[in-house]
């Protein structure tokens, strides 16, 4: 996942300086089919999920390695019982700077649970806030009469120093925090969710419904304090955190740390952008910006050759949004703050259809587009930026901005400009769609045969290849841009003499998890993360 790749650079500086067979790693995936619930009157299940943990030793060394799959209703047994809720849709997974711990997001129901990857085992969970959700009123306040509320875990991120947990509650429309104590050997010894840093990005009466909670069977976890409601609905510069005209839907999509150590960025899921102040209580907003400067939806944001990488991609079907930012890597510490829109973002690319509308028949021809989730070569030379509708991967030289294309897939069989295409993905056990059936075509209009639908991917440490998280034919969220046709981990290999600036998908790894009927696959892979051992 590459929302906060520089958190691994010193673990990995020092591991590189040896011999590569000394690295040891692995890739968990996560799967967001429900694993629990499954029966005639749900046939695809009611909660649960997967963690796939793959040995980096077999994923080098054999074509079909063995995998060991953690069911997260096995982890997190009690959460019904103590946080009201199964957990439901395991989205995002990152890990801690010492890769000791993952911190897993569902965005369904709304948890965060905290594994031991050493252990296989779960130390926290905690689940986030809830909120009104509905219109506002020409002061920006909630309208009281709304009876739509949200509570989501879209994405959980680690500071680089490991002292904080930063929770983009989605449909909360909140920015929350979760504080961290370590001991010396790397362990966690607290993990405290500290309501009173609880941002909320509108703002106004009347805006919480439930306060965060946690799971008491697990000791280290616990909250403190509350979150405020009746919060400002407007910015420190004196602008409505949300409206129609410059920011219209500030559901929290994904953050990432900028290169100052106290700044996160906040993307939307209707466009705009803001920059906070993570160390402060309550979180505070330094830097803002509306739709029309930063484009709906991104999820990707990271630090490399002295900028804030940041891209846009899909929020609402039949959309193209495909765009990549550059923004500075150092922000104002609260209480001051940057005038809207300063300093302007550069625009490092904008595909032609951007932002713009796209018929269903265009779409059918694979005009839509989808930038979603980043990564860098281990040169930190070349950003790869994957697409999840047209299954391509836009590269960018960090330095000179040179951009070259390869492609994940043939197109309908047929050879797109002829730049290292892949057949590794073909028809997975259970596909809903018929390909030779034309008519049954996924929502990206890609013949469903060979439609990897790539979604969050990492790095291997030797820096050769990228795993990537490859969604399937039935999935749980983004259906308009997801669905894909093999379901499993995706092996991109790069090019050794070019520092990395093409691929090539060589395999992928299947997938399967079953609904009742047992013939269709509900396997639905998310994000595959990298975890040194």
């Amino acid at each position: 996942m590459q929302f906060n790749r520089s958190l691994r650079l010193a673990a990995l500086s020092f591991l590189l300086a040896g011999p590569a067979h000394a690295i040891s790693y692995e890739v968990w995936v996560s799967d967001q089919t429900n694993s629990q619930g499954i029966s005639r009157e749900n046939p695809n299940g009611t909660h649960g999920g997967f963690l796939r943990v793959f040995d980096g030793e077999d994923l080098d060394s054999d074509d079909k390695p063995r995998h060991r799959a953690l069911d997260t209703a096995w982890l997190w047994p009690t959460a019904l019982a103590n946080t009201g809720s199964h957990v439901v849709r395991i989205h995002g997974m990152t890990p801690s700077p010492n890769h000791n711990y993952l911190a897993v997001s569902f965005v369904a129901s709304g948890h965060l649970g905290l594994v031991d990857a050493r252990k296989r085992r779960a130390v926290a969970l905690f689940r986030t806030t809830a909120t009104k959700n509905g219109d506002l009123d020409g002061a920006g306040n909630a309208i009281d009469g709304s009876t739509k509320s949200g509570q989501q875990n879209h994405l959980t991120l680690w500071s680089p120093d490991g002292k904080y947990l930063l929770i983009s509650n989605q449909n909360g429309k909140l920015l929350e925090r979760v504080n961290l104590s370590w001991d010396k050997e790397g362990n966690i010894t607290k993990a405290v969710f500290d309501a009173a840093a609880s941002l909320d990005l509108v703002g106004g009466n009347g805006r919480i419904v439930t306060q965060p909670v946690s799971d008491r069977s697990f000791r280290i976890g616990s909250v403190s304090g509350t979150v405020a409601d009746g919060q400002s609905p407007l910015t420190p510069a004196g602008e409505h955190k949300q409206n129609a005209q410059t920011r219209p839907n500030n559901a929290a999509v994904c953050s990432g740390i900028a290169g100052d150590n106290h700044t996160a960025l906040i993307t939307l899921a209707g466009g705009g952008l803001f920059v906070v102040d993570y160390t402060s209580t309550p979180m505070q907003i330094v830097a803002e910006y509306d739709k029309n400067t930063i484009s709906a939806a991104g999820c990707g944001a990271t630090e490399s050759g002295g900028f804030t990488w940041l891209n846009a991609g899909v929020f609402k079907a039949n959309v193209a949004s495909f765009a990549l930012y550059r923004l500075p890597t150092e922000w104002p510490s609260a209480p001051e703050f940057n005038p809207p829109n300063s300093p302007a973002p550069e625009v490092v690319y904008q595909d032609q259809d951007h932002a713009q509308t796209i018929p269903p028949s265009n779409v059918i021809q694979g005009n839509n587009r989808d930038a979603h989730g980043f990564g860098f070569t281990l040169n930190r030379t070349y950003l790869h930026q994957f697409d999840r509708v047209k299954n391509n991967v836009e590269v960018f030289h960090v330095g000179t901005g040179e951009r070259n294309t390869y492609y994940l897939t043939t197109i309908d069989g047929q050879e797109p400009n002829g730049q290292n295409e892949s057949n590794a993905c073909t028809t997975t056990p259970g596909a809903s769609y018929d390909p030779t059936d034309p008519s049954k075509r996924n929502p990206s209009g890609i013949a469903v045969y060979n439609d990897p639908s790539p979604d969050l991917f990492d790095l291997s440490p030797h820096g050769n290849r990228f795993y990537v998280a490859l969604r399937g034919p039935n999935p749980l969220s983004i259906t308009h841009a997801a669905a894909g046709s093999c379901p499993g981990l995706g092996i991109v290999e790069l090019d050794a003499t070019g520092g990395g600036k093409h691929g090539v998908l060589t395999r992928v790894i299947p997938l399967e998890w079953f609904d009742y009927s047992g013939a269709t696959n509900i396997s639905d892979p998310h994000a595959a993360v990298v975890r040194i051992k």
